[in-house]
């Protein structure tokens, strides 16, 4: 297993878990929850910066600001969604980003796509669509919410593929918490919910293992090609499911369960045909 894929699925399960843990804080506003989550990395990474010796301001900061305002653009709309979407649809319609980010790796980066990979990344897109299905309990607005947090994640991670050779991960994610916090500051003093009990403990472990699983990330798309490691991402819809089944009783329907085993049968594919090219 190449580092960039190691790198992928831990990042996965690190997120998966914050996942589980918004949904779980739906009484907090997710503007607060995006506040701590921000405020606990920006002090993680800042050390982590000064440890290291770096420059805390990077090097290509037009290419920093934008990617934190991508990523701080997706990050709403995701934290909204997982308030008003049940877990397993929201991750399963926000996992078409390894698509979008596959996309535009190709365009914007011109990194080559085997035509099989196209046809292994149709059989788990086609898996998403089922599992998608008619799910009523998705409005206008959260079917909104999902996909722009697909979109503008895409961008951002594709940026950071982008800044492999002029800026340290670290640095990254320090600069994503420099233009998050002062934009969703305000709008955290307005909303603001006392947490109680347990409610900061679990503020804090959302806050440390998406700092890791953001290193995680950037270290996994700055150490490999986009598409050898993007695929991994879908591997969050299975998570999510599990989570949505036994905290939150959201249930399958053969029609899911036909679309889970397409999501999976794809991924699977996919990295068995990497396997052989390099083995090859």
């Amino acid at each position: 297993m190449s580092k960039g894929v190691k790198y992928m699925l831990i990042s996965t399960v690190l997120f998966s878990l914050m996942q589980l843990l918004v949904k779980k804080l739906d009484h907090i506003p997710f503007f607060e929850i995006i506040f701590f989550r921000a405020i606990i990395s920006f002090f993680i990474s800042g050390y982590s910066v000064y440890q290291l010796k770096l420059s805390p301001w990077g090097n290509n900061k037009k290419m920093l600001v934008l990617r934190g305002l991508f990523g701080t653009a997706s990050l709403t709309s995701f934290f909204y969604a997982l308030h008003h979407v049940p877990l397993g649809t929201a991750i399963t319609i926000v996992n078409i980003k390894p698509f979008l980010i596959l996309l535009i790796a190709s365009f914007v980066l011109k990194e080559s796509i085997s035509p099989k990979q196209w046809v292994f990344f149709l059989i788990s897109f086609i898996g998403i669509i089922i599992v998608k299905g008619f799910d009523t309990r998705i409005d206008a607005l959260g079917l909104a919410s999902v996909l722009g947090a697909a979109v503008f994640a895409a961008v951002a991670h594709t940026i950071v593929r982008y800044l492999r050779n002029t800026d340290h991960p670290v640095v990254i994610i320090f600069y994503f918490t420099v233009v998050t916090l002062p934009l969703i500051l305000p709008f955290t003093i307005w909303y603001w919910v006392q947490p109680l009990g347990y409610d900061w403990l679990m503020l804090l472990v959302i806050g440390v293992v998406t700092h890791f699983g953001q290193l995680f990330l950037t270290k996994a798309y700055q150490s490999t090609e986009m598409n050898k490691v993007s695929n991994i991402y879908y591997l969050g819809i299975l998570f999510a499911m599990v989570y949505g089944y036994f905290f939150f009783d959201e249930t399958f329907t053969s029609e899911v369960l036909i679309g889970l085993l397409l999501v999976v049968v794809g991924v699977l594919l996919n990295i068995n045909f990497k396997k052989k090219l390099l083995e090859g």
